[in-house]
């Protein structure tokens, strides 16, 4: 009863409004009668849902801030579809065009859809990889697949698993079928990088061992409007690469030098190189120093060696 008379007095009061702003748009030679056609294009019971929504926004919301549905998708984070994993990714990395984080929607944006998958070919070719020589798969659990080129068909598969995907070929073993996957790894053919005189690659040195290091650790504080009291907390931001200390010779004093892409060739000493990590960042090549600040970090790496 009480949802009846509701509906009755929110469709009397939504009318009212449609009919009088019409009324005052036409006295006042508007040429928009969008509040009029509301009416004629959907039903009551539709209306006054909308309206007793708009009321519920307007008990945060001042009338001359009111806003229309644009406003709330950027001010309350867009829509929500729980079933479509927009802030799920995979890291692809290694030797590829440009080493980044991918959003699994976009590499199966259909993927409620019965039968949906991508061959691992066809991914890589999206992504520019044509010719490779291995390609890893990682899971969020731990697993690591490893697969030659020349034993992936085209049909093996990336497939919808929970929040993520997976991957399946009926050509392969079935404890390859590794589900969960965080991170793609390509292997390429090529060896651009020369680390210690030795012909290398990010991808292959990705496979051999990566670690993580925390930098630009900063100390926030917040007064609270609630009850006054001042919290702190620490804020920092994480890489994962590949240690210099686990690549080149650090137990002698000597200086390391690095190339850039352009040639420039900068050094380091092997104190601070102990705490040094090659890292792509957003597909740049970069070998973070955390005893340095960002500015002194050095992009697009292509030798590092002993001086």
């Amino acid at each position: 009863m009480f949802q009846s008379s509701r509906f009755r007095y929110f469709s009397v009061v939504l009318i009212g409004v449609l009919l009088i702003g019409g009324g005052l748009g036409y006295l006042l030679g508007t040429q928009d009668h969008n509040p009029l056609m509301v009416v004629r294009h959907y039903p009551l019971e539709f209306l006054s849902l909308e309206a007793s929504t708009m009321v519920e926004c307007g008990e945060c919301h001042e009338s001359q801030d009111f806003h229309t549905c644009q406003t709330c998708h950027d001010d309350h984070g867009a829509i929500e579809l729980n079933e479509v994993p927009f802030y799920n990714w995979v890291l692809f990395s290694g030797d590829v065009p440009k080493p980044d984080f991918v959003e699994i929607n976009q590499i199966l944006p259909y993927r409620e859809q019965p039968n949906t998958m991508i061959s691992v070919l066809d991914f890589l070719r999206s992504q520019g990889v044509d010719d490779f020589e291995q390609v890893g798969l990682f899971s969020d659990d731990g697993g690591v697949v490893l697969i030659e080129k020349s034993e992936l068909s085209e049909q093996a598969y990336l497939m919808p698993y929970k929040d993520g995907i997976r991957f399946a070929s009926e050509d392969l073993h079935v404890s390859t079928w590794i589900k969960g996957i965080r991170k793609i790894l390509v292997i390429g053919v090529e060896t651009p990088l020369m680390i210690a005189g030795q012909p290398t690659s990010l991808g292959r040195l990705m496979l051999a061992r990566t670690v993580k290091v925390s930098v630009e650790a900063a100390n926030v504080m917040l007064v609270s409007e609630t009850d006054g009291k001042m919290r702190k907390a620490v804020t920092a931001q994480q890489f994962e690469g590949v240690a210099l200390a686990d690549i080149v010779n650090l137990h002698s004093a000597q200086p390391l030098h690095v190339v850039d892409v352009e040639g420039v060739k900068h050094q380091i000493s092997a104190e601070e190189a102990k705490t040094g990590l090659l890292v792509p960042i957003r597909g740049v090549l970069t070998l973070v120093l955390p005893e340095r600040g960002r500015s002194f970090w050095i992009e697009n790496v292509v030798e590092i060696g002993s001086s």
